[in-house]
């Protein structure tokens, strides 16, 4: 039977690609047991400003080694109203959106939740925004499938745990990723060459690659799941 994976880091309000691939997907594998990144979209994303100049929504972290997997990066307790300063943010670039009635309570929802971790957080999130897609895949985290190995070892292991024949994988990877190892498994490969569309957006400039809630909050969640280009 087909069977196509994705396998990507939970990041804080992905943007639309990220939802395209998993519009695609049959399982889709949280990647939370590689290292985290400092300053990387796995804390971090984009909005436009009234000023139509992007700027970042960052979660606080607590200081933790550099070889901390992304699976133990606990939230700051530092900075006890961040929930609120990023719904703040939210109401602030969306309260004259057409789909804001419609969309904020979930967000709110989810950011006033108390997750102490920080994948915890992100894929409650992701989990949310594809709920508001209607997309439902079936969600795996890589830490509890029991799975080792590095980089397109690791890739492909995880394909094997799960029944992989197919594995759609963000174009990145096509630099590093190690095709005949999928090969040898009858894992065929696929990237993602999805161009990201251009929606009609509050102000006057179009910014592109902002969090998926902005076309969310402007164009409604059917409208932005059409965006995704799959049935």
């Amino acid at each position: 039977m087909s069977c196509t994976v994705v396998i990507t880091q939970p990041t804080y309000l992905p943007w639309l690609g990220y939802f395209e691939q998993m519009a695609r997907a049959d399982k889709f594998i949280f990647l939370d047991s590689v290292q985290f990144e400092r300053r990387s979209w796995q804390c971090r994303n984009r909005l436009k400003d009234a000023r139509e100049e992007p700027f970042w929504l960052t979660v606080p972290l607590q200081a933790q080694p550099q070889s901390t997997l992304i699976q133990d990066i606990r939230i700051s307790t530092d900075q006890p109203h961040w929930r609120k300063k990023h719904l703040v943010s939210l109401q602030t670039c969306f309260a004259h959106a057409p789909f804001f009635p419609a969309v904020f309570p979930a967000f709110q929802q989810w950011l006033e939740a108390d997750q102490a971790m920080l994948a915890e957080l992100n894929i409650a999130g992701i989990k949310m925004t594809a709920e508001l897609l209607g997309l439902r895949p079936q969600f795996l985290r890589a830490s509890q499938l029991g799975v080792n190995g590095r980089r397109s070892e690791l890739l492909v292991n995880l394909c094997r745990a799960v029944g992989a024949t197919h594995y759609y994988s963000a174009l990145g990877s096509k630099s590093y990723l190690e095709e005949v190892l999928f090969t040898e498994h009858q894992i065929s490969v696929a990237f993602q060459t999805w161009e990201h569309p251009a929606y009609t957006q509050s102000g006057i400039t179009f910014v592109s690659h902002l969090a998926a809630v902005d076309a969310l909050m402007n164009l409604g969640p059917a409208a932005t799941r059409a965006l995704l280009s799959t049935p």
